[in-house]
């Protein structure tokens, strides 16, 4: 091989290696690291009747065994440790999770405390769609 095409290896699988680094940093760390970027992203999705029929189909195939039936975070498989960070309903936690956050939080997963992945389970436009459901049973806050 020739230096260049050593040295042209040698960046790309750096570059592959640092963000395998980062997509594993965000699914190991306790605390949730979301870029900018991904947070500021925004649902433009109506939410009309065939979009919230969608997603509640898509919350049931995919989230009511640890976010529950009614999405309070006590399903048959949620981390009793960690049900309050599970409520999706609860209206505090709304406020610090616009939907970009959520979108990313579905889309790439952490390991600690569990939450997979669902890149390779779903479309782009089915979290959208799951997201416009999640919306619709979050708590409104008081005021």
């Amino acid at each position: 091989m020739t230096t260049r095409r050593v040295l042209t290896v040698a960046v790309f699988g750096l570059a592959w290696a640092a963000a395998m680094g980062l997509r594993l940093e965000a699914q190991t760390s306790a605390r949730w690291t979301i870029p900018v970027e991904a947070a500021n992203e925004k649902n433009t999705l109506p939410s009309d009747d065939a979009t919230l029929k969608a997603g509640r189909a898509l919350y049931e195939k995919h989230c009511v065994n640890c976010h529950g039936k009614e999405g309070k975070g006590d399903g048959p498989d949620a981390d009793k440790r960690y049900a309050a960070d599970m409520d999706l309903t609860a209206a505090a936690r709304a406020a610090r999770n616009p939907d970009g956050t959520v979108f990313y939080k579905i889309w790439n997963g952490r390991l600690n405390p569990k939450m997979p992945a669902f890149s390779d389970k779903m479309s782009k436009n089915e979290v959208w769609q799951l997201i416009t459901y999640l919306t619709s049973i979050r708590q409104k806050p008081r005021g």
